[in-house]
């Protein structure tokens, strides 16, 4: 029963990483399944969704155990979910067994994302390079550095605050038009909509449609319209919140 309960712990952990850290649902359905094969599970049924996973396994005696697992955070972290395919890959050709598969996928889920001082640098000089590559000059260069740099460090105090990535994609639009403005009093050489665009790009939430694509044409209809909806949905609040910042900025004549 021990050895069964690890295989069942390891195989939640291994899909949920991979839900998390914004891969497919198939991808966590195939995982899954892999797994059982390698650790000999002789019947596995699995739904993966992006909010959470409906996994049931069957023992050897015929008996079932079913198991329900929520995600609740979802992020982009590309790197987890090559850890955890290699975790899953080793357990497949029987190269691992589940208590050691546990373990190592424990460490992957524990393993802290990139730090903030290396984020802010990051995202800031993506932001920037996207404003040189949409037309802006070196000034707007600039001006779009901070923006990034800015948005980096308030998303992990949205985060904190345990705000809604779509409100937080609000602020985020908010935020990087009212720095866009502001740098426009002094000096009037600022391009005000590469500077936007460029800063905004990172955050638009390009892998989730193309996970909302891939899942759709395998015939995941649920999981591929719900990443569809929170894509347009994400980027429907950051236009807003631009929206909002530029309606403001002309009331105030400035």
């Amino acid at each position: 029963m021990e050895s069964f309960d690890i295989t069942l712990d390891a195989v939640c952990l291994a899909s949920r990483i991979i839900l998390e850290s914004g891969g497919e649902t198939y991808r966590a359905e195939e995982t899954v399944e892999k797994m059982c094969q390698g650790l000999h599970i002789p019947h596995v049924e699995v739904l993966a969704l992006p909010t959470g996973l409906m996994l049931t396994l069957m023992k050897e005696d015929g008996a079932s155990v079913s198991r329900i697992v929520r995600v609740r955070s979802r992020s982009t972290d590309l790197k987890r979910v090559d850890d955890c395919n290699a975790v899953s890959r080793r357990v497949a050709a029987g190269q691992m067994d589940a208590g050691e598969a546990l373990e190592r996928l424990r460490e992957i889920h524990c393993a802290p994302a990139l730090r903030l001082p290396w984020m802010v640098p990051v995202g800031a000089l993506s932001a920037a390079s996207f404003t040189l590559m949409l037309g802006g000059g070196w000034l707007d260069f600039c001006v779009s550095f901070v923006c990034g740099a800015v948005v980096q460090l308030a998303l992990p105090v949205l985060s904190r605050r345990r705000m809604p990535g779509m409100l937080g994609g609000l602020v985020v639009g908010f935020l990087i038009t009212l720095i866009t403005m502001v740098s426009t009093l002094f000096s009037s050489a600022i391009n005000i909509e590469p500077i936007i665009s460029g800063a905004v790009m990172p955050m638009l939430p390009g892998l989730a449609t193309t996970n909302a694509i891939r899942d759709t044409i395998r015939g995941d209809l649920v999981s591929g319209g719900a990443r569809f909806t929170e894509a347009v949905l994400t980027a429907v609040m950051l236009a807003a919140g631009i929206c909002i910042m530029l309606s403001m900025w002309g009331g105030m004549g400035l």
